[in-house]
């Protein structure tokens, strides 16, 4: 399968902001990898990466800037729901 570089790019960036978002919610590095790959299957990143972005976000070392460097909106709110083995979440700007 073929992606997109630019596509690729916001793939990971979605994926981080869920991780962001789950290890905010204390839960475990696994689980969130299991949830990702019900959502993203072949696109998801590996579980040794969802460890090391918990890890990062834990330490405080993440969180303020996307990984471009580029400073990123701090002023919004996720809202995520499960449906069946499906997590959804939407940011509200």
């Amino acid at each position: 399968m073929h992606i997109e570089t630019e596509e690729f790019s916001d793939i990971l960036f979605k994926q981080r902001a869920v991780i962001e978002f789950l290890t905010a919610g204390k839960v475990p590095p696994i689980e969130i990898h299991r949830r990702m790959q019900a959502v993203y299957g072949d696109q998801c990143v590996d579980v040794s990466t969802v460890r090391r972005w918990v890890r990062r976000f834990k330490d405080g070392e993440l969180g303020q800037t996307d990984m471009s460097g580029k400073t990123r909106r701090t002023d919004f709110k996720y809202q995520c729901s499960v449906g069946g083995s499906v997590l959804k979440c939407v940011v509200i700007l």
